[in-house]
C-alpha cells in the first residue's frame, strides 16, 4: 500500500460525465413531463455520484486527479479511485509524473498510449499501477513534501461503460432524496429495504486507501 501525501481532483467532472442523465432520473421518477425540478434533480445526481464514489472508492463520472507522494514510496506505485482512463487521443498522456529532482528542478515523465512511455501503466488490475520500463529504476527524488506528483484521467470513460448495478442504485438514491427533502420522519416506521443501494454498489467498493 502506498501512503500518498493527498489526492485532489485536478479537472472536475461536468454534466456531460454524469453516470446517469437527469432524463434517465426523471424517468424512473416518472416524472418526464415536468421540468420545474431539473436543476435539482441534476443537483441530486452529482451527490448520489460522490456518494458511490466515496462509498466504493471508485470514479463513476470521468474527472482528472493529482495524487501527491514525498518519494517513489516503491516500485509500483498504485493509483486511487480506479479505474484509470486512457485519453481519448492515444499520443496524449494518460498518466504524467512530475517530481523534483535532486537538484531542485522539476522533471516529467509521461505514459502515452501510442506516444511516448517512459514508465509503464498496468490498468488491468485493480488498483491500477505505474511501475519503472525493464530493468530500470524510479529516479532519484529530493526529500520533500509532495516531491512527487502523479495526474491521470480516471472513470469508465461514459455513462454506456458504467457498470449497470451502480446506475440502479443511483437511482435509487436520487429518488429517496427527491421523495424525502428531510433529514428526519415523523410518526412512521423508517425501515431500509433489503437487497437494494448498499448490496447493488458493495461488490464494486475497492481497496481501502492510506
Amino acid at each position: 500500500m502506498n501512503r500518498y501525501r493527498s489526492l485532489i481532483v485536478a479537472t472536475p467532472s461536468g454534466t456531460a460525465d454524469r453516470p446517469i442523465s437527469v432524463a434517465d432520473a426523471k424517468e424512473h421518477l416518472r416524472i418526464v413531463d415536468n421540468t420545474d425540478d431539473d436543476d435539482y434533480i441534476g443537483d441530486l445526481i452529482d451527490a448520489a455520484t460522490q456518494f458511490c464514489e466515496d462509498f466504493c472508492e471508485r470514479t463513476f463520472a470521468d474527472k482528472q486527479y493529482t495524487v501527491a507522494f514525498d518519494d517513489f514510496m516503491s516500485v509500483r506505485i498504485e493509483l486511487p479511485r480506479p479505474p484509470v482512463r486512457l485519453h481519448v487521443t492515444g499520443a496524449s498522456a494518460t498518466v504524467s509524473i512530475q517530481y523534483v529532482d535532486t537538484g531542485g528542478t522539476t522533471q516529467t515523465l509521461v505514459f502515452a498510449q501510442s506516444g511516448t512511455q517512459d514508465f509503464r501503466l498496468d490498468r488491468d488490475i485493480l488498483p491500477p499501477i505505474v511501475y519503472p520500463l525493464y530493468l530500470q529504476t524510479w529516479p532519484s527524488v529530493r526529500l520533500d513534501d509532495k516531491a512527487l506528483q502523479i495526474t491521470y484521467l480516471a472513470g469508465y470513460g461514459g455513462a454506456a461503460n458504467v457498470p449497470r448495478p451502480l446506475m440502479h442504485a443511483m437511482k435509487l438514491l436520487v429518488s429517496h432524496w427527491y421523495s424525502m427533502r428531510e433529514p428526519v420522519t415523523q410518526g412512521q416506521w423508517v425501515q431500509q429495504v433489503p437487497i437494494t443501494v448498499h448490496a447493488l454498489l458493495e461488490p464494486l467498493k475497492w481497496a481501502q486507501y492510506a
